[in-house]
């Protein structure tokens, strides 16, 4: 309790004395990238975006791609956005805000998400979890799990979901076949409301509108435990052909699913490359220099819901 307190006392003390804008100006030379998934409300996004409308410089992951290429150089404090999966909850909520703050985006899809051939499978493990009867529920890789209390399932759903990332490709599919079974639950064949996904007509729109639209595989998988070239070029290299074919403009940027160092192997990167991708993002926390990795670019992790201190804290790159 007294640890916590001073904590808050000492970044209350840090807001209020200019730390932010120390640490802003102490990175002004490193690129932020931001990293969103969700959006529920308009109102705590269009807060963050008057914070970076204000205070830093909004780039797009084509001026990115430009400056670690040789091109022009980024200007003082350059921060992109991005945001990763595709999920329908952009385009209704976030999509308008990012329009009246005239603040450039990245949109990472998931190409069979869209299709709607598929939906997300962390989504499918956290539903299932949620809604099946109560029990118990064990598994070799993980453990045991009482399902009773809505917290005691979503622990259970997120440590079952992160164990399951770690399995060879083949035992993560086999354990999602067999998921519904063992809790007793019948999953729905496309998407609840809550995790579904744009519809193809609003990426088209949205990319109208200027907002860029890059690949994340066709199906979501750990490319690292892929186990072999052509999958791996399946869903980095399909995922752009599909993407392009349907709005008709290039995909020029790659984003690696759950994006850890151990979630991409080095053959995962010369697949980007080989697609001819100009960038790829990593969910590593940091900020990117001219010396950076276009292919390795790392990240920094946000949401709209975040305290707005912390929110500032963070894209000053403190505590990254």
């Amino acid at each position: 309790m007294a640890a916590s307190l001073l904590k808050k006392v000492a970044r209350t003390a840090f807001d209020k004395g200019g730390g932010v804008d120390v640490a802003r100006w102490m990175n002004r030379k490193g690129l932020r990238i931001l990293m969103y998934h969700r959006f529920r409300d308009p109102e705590p996004l269009a807060r963050q975006l008057r914070h970076i409308r204000d205070h830093y410089a909004p780039v797009s992951m084509a001026q990115v791609a430009a400056w670690l290429s040789g091109g022009e150089r980024l200007p003082d404090n350059a921060l992109a956005i991005t945001i990763d999966d595709g999920y329908r909850d952009f385009y209704q909520v976030a999509y308008p805000v990012f329009r009246e703050y005239k603040i450039p985006a990245t949109v990472y899809l998931v190409s069979g998400f869209l299709d709607r051939t598929l939906w997300l499978w962390v989504d499918q493990v956290r539903h299932a979890f949620l809604h099946a009867p109560p029990q118990t529920y064990q598994a070799d890789f993980v453990g045991a799990f009482e399902l009773g209390s809505i917290e005691s399932r979503k622990r259970a759903a997120h440590a079952v979901a992160e164990a399951a990332k770690k399995l060879p490709d083949p035992e993560r599919l086999a354990f999602l076949l067999q998921l519904p079974r063992e809790l007793r639950i019948d999953l729905p064949a496309v998407a609840p409301a809550e995790y579904e996904p744009m519809l193809w007509e609003e990426a088209r729109e949205v990319a109208a509108g200027g907002i860029e639209l890059g690949a994340h595989t066709c199906t979501h998988p750990i490319l690292s435990r892929l186990t072999s070239a052509q999958q791996l070029a399946e869903e980095i290299a399909g995922s752009k052909r599909r993407i392009e074919a349907q709005l008709e403009r290039a995909v020029d940027h790659f984003c690696y699913p759950n994006g850890s160092t151990e979630d991409f192997s080095a053959e995962a990167v010369a697949a980007v490359k080989a697609a001819q991708y100009r960038t790829s993002v990593t969910t590593e926390s940091g900020l990117n220099y001219a010396a950076a990795d276009r292919f390795r670019l790392l990240r920094i992790g946000v949401e709209p819901g975040l305290d707005q201190g912390y929110f500032q804290r963070c894209a000053a790159g403190v505590g990254i």
